[in-house]
């Protein structure tokens, strides 16, 4: 009972495991064409300063 137990417990494992992997998918690569500047670092300019040096 113990062996069909193991084997029966790595099954369950694999298969979780390859669905969790088929789940997550590949990585996202941006194709050329898409906008890649989200400006998530562009400096920040506070618009109540005068803009005149």
């Amino acid at each position: 009972m113990l062996p069909t137990f193991i084997v029966l417990l790595l099954v369950v494992v694999a298969v979780a495991a390859i669905v969790w992997v088929v789940r997550k998918g590949p990585k996202h690569v941006p194709r050329p064409s898409e906008d890649q500047d989200t400006a998530w670092n562009d400096p920040i300019t506070p618009a109540d300063r005068d803009p005149r040096p």
